[in-house]
Protein backbone atom coordinates (compact mmCIF):
# COMPACT_ATOMS: atom_id res chain seq x y z
CA UNK A 1 0.00 0.00 0.00
CA UNK A 2 1.45 3.44 -0.67
CA UNK A 3 2.47 5.69 1.92
CA UNK A 4 1.30 9.19 2.60
CA UNK A 5 2.64 11.88 5.12
CA UNK A 6 -0.14 14.55 6.19
CA UNK A 7 1.33 17.84 8.00
CA UNK A 8 -1.70 19.31 10.00
CA UNK A 9 -0.61 22.84 10.16
CA UNK A 10 -0.68 24.53 13.19
CA UNK A 11 -3.16 27.19 12.21
CA UNK A 12 -5.60 24.95 11.85
CA UNK A 13 -6.14 24.02 15.30
CA UNK A 14 -8.24 26.45 15.67
CA UNK A 15 -10.83 25.71 13.48
CA UNK A 16 -13.98 24.24 15.15
CA UNK A 17 -14.63 22.50 12.33
CA UNK A 18 -11.45 20.84 12.41
CA UNK A 19 -12.20 17.03 13.52
CA UNK A 20 -15.33 16.73 10.65
CA UNK A 21 -13.47 18.15 7.98
CA UNK A 22 -10.20 16.35 8.31
CA UNK A 23 -12.20 12.95 8.18
CA UNK A 24 -14.21 14.33 5.29
CA UNK A 25 -10.85 15.65 3.66
CA UNK A 26 -9.38 11.71 4.03
CA UNK A 27 -12.52 9.74 3.24
CA UNK A 28 -11.95 11.72 -0.30
CA UNK A 29 -8.46 10.33 -0.49
CA UNK A 30 -7.29 7.79 -2.90
CA UNK A 31 -6.14 4.31 -0.08
CA UNK A 32 -3.30 4.82 1.06
CA UNK A 33 -0.87 3.93 4.60
CA UNK A 34 -1.54 7.80 6.63
CA UNK A 35 1.11 8.98 8.77
CA UNK A 36 0.25 12.95 10.19
CA UNK A 37 1.58 15.06 12.10
CA UNK A 38 0.55 18.45 13.87
CA UNK A 39 2.81 21.79 14.01
CA UNK A 40 2.99 23.47 17.08
CA UNK A 41 0.65 26.33 16.64
CA UNK A 42 0.38 28.62 18.70
CA UNK A 43 2.39 26.82 21.04
CA UNK A 44 5.86 27.04 19.08
CA UNK A 45 4.47 30.95 18.52
CA UNK A 46 4.68 31.45 22.33
CA UNK A 47 8.43 30.09 21.99
CA UNK A 48 9.54 31.74 19.33
CA UNK A 49 8.40 35.10 21.37
CA UNK A 50 10.04 33.61 24.48
CA UNK A 51 13.35 33.26 22.35
CA UNK A 52 13.05 36.85 21.26
CA UNK A 53 12.52 38.43 24.75
CA UNK A 54 15.14 35.94 26.43
CA UNK A 55 17.15 35.15 23.45
CA UNK A 56 16.87 31.26 23.69
CA UNK A 57 19.45 29.29 22.52
CA UNK A 58 18.68 27.68 18.80
CA UNK A 59 18.64 24.50 19.88
CA UNK A 60 16.65 24.72 22.79
CA UNK A 61 14.20 26.17 21.51
CA UNK A 62 13.63 23.77 18.42
CA UNK A 63 13.34 20.98 20.78
CA UNK A 64 10.48 22.85 23.22
CA UNK A 65 8.30 23.47 19.43
CA UNK A 66 9.15 19.26 19.21
CA UNK A 67 7.77 19.00 22.18
CA UNK A 68 4.98 21.26 21.06
CA UNK A 69 4.20 19.09 17.83
CA UNK A 70 3.41 16.07 20.89
CA UNK A 71 1.21 18.10 22.76
CA UNK A 72 -1.00 19.14 19.73
CA UNK A 73 -0.50 15.25 18.09
CA UNK A 74 -2.43 14.21 21.32
CA UNK A 75 -4.79 16.85 20.95
CA UNK A 76 -5.97 15.93 17.46
CA UNK A 77 -5.27 12.22 18.69
CA UNK A 78 -8.18 12.62 21.00
CA UNK A 79 -10.12 14.51 18.52
CA UNK A 80 -9.74 11.70 16.40
CA UNK A 81 -10.26 8.13 18.57
CA UNK A 82 -10.44 6.22 15.44
CA UNK A 83 -6.36 7.03 14.51
CA UNK A 84 -3.56 4.92 15.68
CA UNK A 85 -1.15 6.71 17.60
CA UNK A 86 2.79 6.44 16.97
CA UNK A 87 5.97 7.48 18.80
CA UNK A 88 8.23 6.08 16.08
CA UNK A 89 8.70 4.55 12.88
CA UNK A 90 8.86 1.25 14.66
CA UNK A 91 5.67 1.99 16.21
CA UNK A 92 4.51 2.10 12.34
CA UNK A 93 6.04 -1.26 11.32
CA UNK A 94 4.66 -2.92 14.00
CA UNK A 95 1.15 -1.87 13.35
CA UNK A 96 -1.57 -3.11 11.44
CA UNK A 97 -0.18 -1.74 7.57
CA UNK A 98 -4.13 -1.37 7.11
CA UNK A 99 -4.71 1.14 9.30
CA UNK A 100 -5.86 3.99 7.91
CA UNK A 101 -4.90 6.70 9.73
CA UNK A 102 -1.63 6.75 12.21
CA UNK A 103 -0.67 10.08 14.32
CA UNK A 104 2.63 10.81 15.10
CA UNK A 105 4.69 12.40 18.06
CA UNK A 106 8.01 13.34 16.56
CA UNK A 107 9.89 13.64 19.59
CA UNK A 108 11.28 9.69 19.51
CA UNK A 109 11.57 10.37 15.14
CA UNK A 110 13.76 13.20 15.24
CA UNK A 111 16.04 12.21 18.60
CA UNK A 112 16.41 8.44 17.80
CA UNK A 113 15.17 7.64 13.83
CA UNK A 114 16.60 11.13 12.23
CA UNK A 115 20.31 10.76 12.90
CA UNK A 116 20.50 7.20 12.38
CA UNK A 117 18.55 7.25 8.65
CA UNK A 118 18.61 10.76 6.78
CA UNK A 119 20.90 11.61 4.67
CA UNK A 120 21.57 14.91 6.27
CA UNK A 121 19.67 15.39 9.46
CA UNK A 122 18.01 18.72 9.90
CA UNK A 123 19.28 21.69 11.43
CA UNK A 124 18.09 22.30 15.44
CA UNK A 125 17.48 25.97 14.49
CA UNK A 126 14.16 28.12 13.55
CA UNK A 127 15.21 27.02 9.86
CA UNK A 128 13.51 23.88 9.93
CA UNK A 129 10.08 23.99 11.23
CA UNK A 130 7.40 20.91 11.05
CA UNK A 131 7.24 21.52 7.45
CA UNK A 132 10.63 19.97 7.20
CA UNK A 133 9.91 17.42 9.56
CA UNK A 134 7.55 16.03 7.93
CA UNK A 135 9.23 16.21 4.54
CA UNK A 136 12.30 14.67 6.11
CA UNK A 137 9.63 12.47 7.93
CA UNK A 138 8.46 11.57 4.01
CA UNK A 139 12.15 10.80 2.42
CA UNK A 140 13.01 8.47 5.52
CA UNK A 141 9.86 6.47 5.21
CA UNK A 142 9.49 6.45 1.86
CA UNK A 143 6.21 7.81 1.49
CA UNK A 144 5.19 8.17 -2.37
CA UNK A 145 3.60 12.07 -1.40
CA UNK A 146 3.55 14.47 1.23
CA UNK A 147 0.14 16.78 1.68
CA UNK A 148 0.43 20.05 3.75
CA UNK A 149 -2.68 21.01 5.13
CA UNK A 150 -3.20 24.11 5.67
CA UNK A 151 -5.15 27.38 6.42
CA UNK A 152 -4.25 29.15 2.67
CA UNK A 153 -2.71 28.19 -0.52
CA UNK A 154 0.87 29.51 -1.57
CA UNK A 155 0.63 32.20 -4.34
CA UNK A 156 1.36 31.08 -8.02
CA UNK A 157 3.36 29.99 -9.39
CA UNK A 158 4.16 27.15 -7.36
CA UNK A 159 7.46 26.21 -6.66
CA UNK A 160 9.33 24.57 -3.51
CA UNK A 161 11.52 27.56 -4.15
CA UNK A 162 8.49 30.33 -4.56
CA UNK A 163 6.64 28.82 -1.43
CA UNK A 164 10.20 28.88 0.95
CA UNK A 165 10.77 32.54 -0.27
CA UNK A 166 6.81 33.70 0.78
CA UNK A 167 6.99 31.70 4.33
CA UNK A 168 4.50 29.43 3.20
CA UNK A 169 6.76 26.53 4.40
CA UNK A 170 10.13 27.01 6.13
CA UNK A 171 13.78 28.16 4.69
CA UNK A 172 15.26 24.59 4.78
CA UNK A 173 12.01 23.01 2.93
CA UNK A 174 13.60 22.95 -0.40
CA UNK A 175 16.78 20.94 0.86
CA UNK A 176 14.57 18.27 2.10
CA UNK A 177 11.55 18.05 0.00
CA UNK A 178 13.48 18.00 -3.10
CA UNK A 179 13.64 13.99 -2.45
CA UNK A 180 9.83 14.03 -1.79
CA UNK A 181 7.80 12.57 -5.03
CA UNK A 182 4.84 14.57 -4.68
CA UNK A 183 4.03 17.36 -2.63
CA UNK A 184 0.62 19.05 -2.44
CA UNK A 185 -0.46 21.98 -0.57
CA UNK A 186 -4.21 21.67 0.52
CA UNK A 187 -6.52 24.41 2.19
CA UNK A 188 -8.44 22.59 4.40
CA UNK A 189 -10.77 25.34 6.12
CA UNK A 190 -12.82 25.77 2.76
CA UNK A 191 -15.46 23.13 1.68
CA UNK A 192 -14.19 22.16 -2.01
CA UNK A 193 -10.32 21.46 -0.88
CA UNK A 194 -8.56 23.23 -2.61
CA UNK A 195 -5.30 22.48 -3.49
CA UNK A 196 -1.83 22.89 -5.53
CA UNK A 197 0.69 20.58 -6.27
CA UNK A 198 4.55 22.10 -5.56
CA UNK A 199 7.00 21.75 -8.76
CA UNK A 200 9.68 19.90 -7.19
CA UNK A 201 11.90 19.29 -9.83
CA UNK A 202 15.40 18.30 -8.42
CA UNK A 203 17.73 20.21 -11.16
CA UNK A 204 15.93 23.56 -10.14
CA UNK A 205 18.13 22.83 -6.97
CA UNK A 206 21.92 23.06 -6.05
CA UNK A 207 22.62 22.93 -2.39
CA UNK A 208 18.85 24.43 -1.28
CA UNK A 209 19.25 27.51 -3.54
CA UNK A 210 17.19 28.21 -7.01
CA UNK A 211 19.12 27.36 -10.10
CA UNK A 212 19.55 30.12 -12.51
CA UNK A 213 18.78 28.49 -15.52
CA UNK A 214 15.45 27.29 -14.13
CA UNK A 215 12.02 30.15 -13.39
CA UNK A 216 10.23 30.76 -10.37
Amino acid sequence: MPRRVIKLGGSLLEYGELAGELRRWLGAQSQAQNLLIVGGGAMADAVRQADQLHGLCETTAHWLCVRAMGVNSLLVAALLPEAAYATSLNDLDAADRQAHLSIMDPWCFLHEEEPRCAATPLPQSWDATSDSIAAQLAVIWRAAELVLLKSALPHEPASIATASAAGYVDRYFPRVAVDVPTIRCVNLRQREFPEVTLRAAKEAFILGKPSAQTGP
